[in-house]
């Protein structure tokens, strides 16, 4: 007998009217995977990007009909053989990668072992399921590609979003001073959340600095490498989580030159988030230690969830968008 879960799925490419919670046949782990009871869910813009076929990925999405979702939070009810490491029972969390792979926004969801982490009781589902990519990308891009010092001076260009809350949070963690690019609503949050300076971008154009920041890093892909270039230090890092032609190649100069004249250099990086459960467990680390949280935008109901994505795509939420799902 064939097992039915509700789930939110979309059966064709559009901005609103395709998006439909209903019953689907719940998945079964292959060898490798775990089956999920989905407690909580968050959303990222890759969702509605998705949904309106306007993500970049999509060639390599499963055909339709396809249940939306990445990051989630619950507990494993099934596992495939080769699974080592978990048991049925254990609350975990994570993402599934940015290639071909959803299905969060449903009761039950298949992941492979190797990209979720155990979730600590001192972290609810919520805060565990808001956390994995856009933590994930802050925390990779600050840790592994900017290698953020001591001392350092880092601007955060769209900070009260749900990547940027996060960023604020780790590069004060690192010991950096944090600029915080927002709006004149937000500038509290931030604050609250360890930022040093807070620049109203309607008044004041953070480029117009020269010489001012160590790692511009763009989470809206609102500014530019060369935009940026000026306001950068010797040595520089421009690092933007907006992957488009422009960026790829831009980056792509960026680390060839930098192979023919190492040092010194400013240079251009584009971050790709990979889910890494050893991030994760750092992550949830500094959680349980006071100097990381997750930033709740607002709750909706599996059912409410098209209101949700109308939230997410007015590109105002602050922090993250939480789907309730048990």
């Amino acid at each position: 007998m064939i097992r039915k879960m509700k789930a939110a799925i979309i059966n064709e490419y559009g901005r609103s009217g395709v998006l439909q919670v209903t019953d689907v046949d719940r998945p079964s782990p292959g060898p490798n995977e775990v089956l999920v009871k989905v407690v909580a869910a968050s959303l990222n813009p890759r969702d509605w990007l998705t949904m309106r076929g306007l993500y970049q990925a999509r060639k390599s999405l499963e055909p339709f009909p396809i249940t939306l979702g990445s990051d989630f939070s619950g507990e494993i009810v099934e596992m495939g053989p080769a699974v080592s490491g978990f048991l049925v029972g254990d609350q975990v969390f994570g993402m599934q990668p940015l290639r071909g792979k959803f299905g969060a926004f449903a009761e039950y969801v298949k992941i492979n072992a190797a990209a979720i982490a155990a979730k600590p009781n001192g972290v609810s589902h919520e805060c565990a399921a808001a956390m994995p990519c856009a933590g994930l990308t802050s925390y990779q891009t600050l840790h592994a590609i900017a290698r953020v010092q001591p001392g350092e001076t880092i601007l955060v260009n769209g900070a009260s979003g749900g990547v940027g809350v996060y960023a604020i949070q780790i590069a004060k963690a690192m010991g950096a001073s944090v600029v915080a690019v927002c709006g004149p609503d937000n500038a509290d949050l931030c604050k609250d959340l360890g930022a040093d300076e807070v620049i109203n971008y309607r008044a004041d154009n953070f480029e117009d600095r020269i010489a001012a920041y160590d790692v511009v890093y763009d989470v809206i892909g609102r500014s530019s490498p060369k935009k940026s270039y000026a306001s950068l230090k010797p040595g520089g890092r421009y690092i933007t989580t907006i992957p488009s032609i422009g960026t790829a190649m831009t980056a792509a100069r960026s680390w060839l030159a930098g192979k023919i004249i190492p040092g010194g250099r400013k240079t251009s990086h584009l971050v790709l988030v990979k889910p890494q459960p050893a991030d994760l467990y750092a992550m949830v680390s500094m959680m349980l230690a006071g100097t990381l949280r997750s930033v709740i935008d607002s709750r909706y109901s599996l059912n409410g969830i098209e209101q949700a994505f109308e939230r997410s795509q007015t590109w105002r939420a602050r922090g993250k968008i939480i789907i309730n799902i048990q």
